[in-house]
């Protein structure tokens, strides 16, 4: 029988794969359905459109100022969190947090909820690269969706420096869906998008939509300044009174520059994190289902050359076994749960080591969301996504 690039995934899924280095095994648990999850990556929008997002990314770039790399965003950070702050409920094993800056509405809002965390550990495995200055520049992204007043705005990314930890700083940037009309400038308009989880690896950002059934796209290094100032600021794109492109008053936008739809067996795109301890590079999507303990996790390797998904086709599938996860990251084939229990009580921490037992890791915050392992501390980031109960933290592994 001719072995297909299908038929040999469906073996990796289903054996353990060890490590060239480590001796790491795949938990043995992996299902050899994992192949029957696919997704299909595609670079324009649902509708029939005449652009692509490549061509209306390149578009935007003749217009607006150069696309500004994430150390220059960092440097430009307008607000300061506050490091290891008091009087919160905190979690178990926790090593580091902060909070978001009290002279803003960011830890008490109702228009914007937090979701999704990432790190420059996940993109780069250390440090962000770049001149000298910049080399050991650390970073913490952060997703948020609009709610409440602010729906219709879609979903922001927030780039926190944490280079020095008691100093943290950061800014928020507007995600966009670049467009093209015949006839029209080029333009752009806020992702819908609820951005339960976000995945930085190399030069892009993957986000998770569980509205779209899929995974949004960015590319790190094309985001685009524009205007902030003028009775316009509340105007997202293109502004023809004055020719002119603003963002809802924020100074950054990240387009998305393409989409991976599901194509294959029914999966809810509700997290998704960076995997760097397997063989190759990976990401785990994993589902939010909050009556039912059969959700799954499911992941795909990674190209390291061009931070894409390397093939259509799942290596792996992960029953979870609990109900009302949040966030889930897998490090060494251990994989780690964060469940919710409403909005007074702190959430926890499941381990689910290669075996199904589930073993209940301690406390997270209150109304604890998206996970991401962080090698250089040996330790797992989360957030909380309530007002007033919003800490982003470590906690030790």
């Amino acid at each position: 029988m001719a072995v297909t690039r299908r038929t040999l995934l469906r073996g990796m899924s289903a054996a353990p794969l060890a490590a060239a280095a480590g001796g790491l095994v795949l938990p043995s648990t992996a299902h050899a359905a994992a192949a029957d999850y696919r997704v299909r990556m595609r670079e324009r929008p649902l509708e029939p459109v005449s652009y692509t997002y490549p061509s209306a990314i390149a578009g935007l770039a003749n217009e607006l100022p150069a696309a500004p790399l994430v150390q220059e965003v960092l440097r430009n950070a307008d607000r300061e969190a506050v490091a290891n702050p008091r009087g919160w409920a905190k979690p178990t094993r926790l090593t580091y947090s902060f909070g978001w800056d009290p002279r803003t509405k960011d830890g008490t809002t109702r228009e914007w909820y937090p979701q999704g965390i990432s790190t420059s550990y996940d993109a780069y495995q250390g440090p962000l690269p770049g001149t000298t200055t910049d080399a050991d520049k650390r970073a913490v992204l952060v997703s948020w969706y609009a709610k409440g007043a602010s729906l219709g705005k879609g979903a922001r990314v927030t780039f926190v420096d944490v280079t020095a930890p008691s100093r943290p700083r950061y800014r928020h940037v507007l995600l966009v869906e670049p467009k093209k009309s015949a006839g029209e400038p080029y333009d752009f308009s806020p992702v819908d998008a609820h951005a339960g989880g976000i995945a930085w690896y190399g030069n892009r950002l993957y986000l998770a939509d569980s509205r779209g059934h899929g995974l949004r796209v960015f590319n790190i290094d094309q985001m685009f300044q524009v205007s902030t100032g003028g009775s316009a600021a509340r105007w997202c794109g293109y502004h023809a009174a004055d020719k002119k492109y603003y963002a809802l008053g924020y100074r950054y936008v990240l387009p998305q520059s393409r989409a991976y739809d599901n194509a294959g067996a029914p999966l809810r795109f509700s997290q998704v994190a960076v995997d760097r301890t397997t063989p190759q590079p990976s990401i785990v999507v994993s589902e939010w289902r909050p009556h039912s303990q059969n959700g799954k996790a499911v992941r795909w390797y990674m190209n390291p050359e061009t931070s894409s998904i390397t093939t259509e086709e799942a290596v792996e599938e992960r029953r979870i076994g609990i109900a009302n996860v949040q966030g889930a990251v897998s490090v060494n084939g251990t994989y780690y749960f964060s469940v919710s229990d409403g909005t007074t009580r702190r959430g926890r921490l499941y381990r689910r080591p290669r075996g199904n037992a589930r073993d209940p890791y301690g406390y997270l915050s209150i109304g604890p969301e998206d996970l991401s392992y962080d090698g250089d501390r040996d330790g797992i980031w989360g957030l909380g996504e309530h007002p007033r109960k919003r800490h982003v933290y470590v906690v030790g592994r």
